[in-house]
């Protein structure tokens, strides 16, 4: 069967996408699957390659002498469908335009099978706002928040200081819309901090938010399958970082920077057994499909949800592999079961009856009008 791996992408995320693919093309059972790596430019520019990857061969990105393009996303899937054939997408993508909901839009105009939750979970669990507001409804434990009024290109640090400050004290991280891999996200002590954080993402995201800190062990949990179907959560894992008092970017694909320990050091079985079924709740409530991974940090009254993963990350270093691993689920069975979940969903189609289809008719003076019925 013919998949095409979308990597790269128009996201701060780029790079964490390129050395995602890279395990992903290693590990995919070509048995099973035929392989067709697609190039996507930091400008949205679709470069397919022309061949699909033999086994073993190391795909480059950035090489255009195997690639087919330049080409507009719409032409891209038109020529995979027609040239490669392929069957199923898997999105190696993290951030917007490939986490967050744009591209899974595409592909279900395509009824293109593809890895992951389908348009609307991604777009709202890319969207943190959001995910609170979904979460929240659904009676989700959550850290107290901060929600301005204004948008990011407006902020004010010392009107925003204060009022962060008198709702959920300090310290307190902010946080952008819309990004993943720490990206947009800070831990802030005073309106020095905060007026450093808008200027470096004022312009590049439209929204932010503040949260109180919450003191306790920083977990993870993913979990696999459709929703409506059989969830499996996989073993939960602690987050230490060795560098930072946080888990930071720099923590997060820096290989040493954080210890990762299954289970966490403080939890009981009975906690262990709480986060996992929150981590399902999470991913049920989002209508997430194929996989998400929910991270939490359990204070002493109990778990936090901090946010739920549609795409998480598949480098070396990454968290879902590795609780795929000790769950003994190897990393080419992970990505078949993955494909497989993909191939699992099924397209909605969206016919009107044929009873409100306006016909044509000609009236008296020649000029054409509508009929229903």
């Amino acid at each position: 069967m013919d998949v095409a791996v979308f990597a790269g992408g128009r996201s701060p995320e780029h790079d964490v996408s390129l050395a995602s693919v890279g395990q992903v093309l290693q590990h995919l059972d070509r048995r099973r699957w035929r392989v067709w790596p697609v190039f996507l430019d930091r400008d949205g520019t679709f470069w397919p390659r022309r061949e699909p990857l033999a086994e073993g061969e190391t795909w480059r990105p950035h090489d255009r002498s195997t690639a087919h393009g330049p080409l507009r996303p719409g032409a891209a899937i038109d020529w995979l469908l027609d040239h490669a054939r392929i069957q199923v997408v898997f999105p190696v993508l993290h951030g917007p335009y490939g986490e967050d909901g744009t591209l899974q839009g595409m592909l279900e105009l395509y009824d293109l099978p593809c890895v992951g939750s389908g348009c609307a979970a991604s777009a709202v669990a890319m969207d943190k706002l959001r995910t609170r507001q979904v979460l929240q409804s659904a009676g989700v434990p959550l850290a107290a928040a901060y929600e301005p009024t204004r948008p990011l290109a407006s902020a004010d640090a010392a009107f925003e200081f204060a009022r962060l400050r008198d709702t959920v004290g300090l310290p307190a991280f902010v946080k952008v819309d819309a990004s993943g891999s720490t990206v947009g996200v800070q831990r802030i002590t005073n309106e020095a901090d905060l007026a450093a954080f808008f200027s470096a993402f004022r312009g590049r995201f439209r929204r932010w938010f503040g949260e109180a800190q919450a003191q306790g062990e920083e977990i993870t949990v993913a979990v696999l399958g459709n929703t409506g179907g059989p969830l499996q959560a996989l073993p939960v894992i602690g987050i230490y970082p060795r560098c930072d008092t946080w888990f930071t970017h720099e923590a997060k694909y820096r290989k040493g920077a954080s210890e990762e320990v299954i289970p966490p050091r403080g939890l009981s079985p009975a906690q262990l057994e709480h986060v996992q079924a929150l981590a399902i709740r999470c991913h049920e409530v989002l209508v997430c499909d194929g996989m998400s991974r929910t991270d939490m940090i359990v204070t002493k009254d109990g778990p936090i949800v901090l946010e739920t993963n549609t795409i998480p990350g598949m480098t070396g270093t990454s968290l879902l592999p590795q609780a795929a691993a000790a769950a003994g689920i190897s990393f080419p069975a992970l990505l078949d079961r993955l494909l497989d979940c993909a191939l699992a969903q099924k397209s909605v189609a969206k016919a009107a009856p044929t009873s409100a289809v306006p016909e044509p008719r000609a009236s008296n003076g020649g000029e054409t009008v509508l009929s229903v019925g």
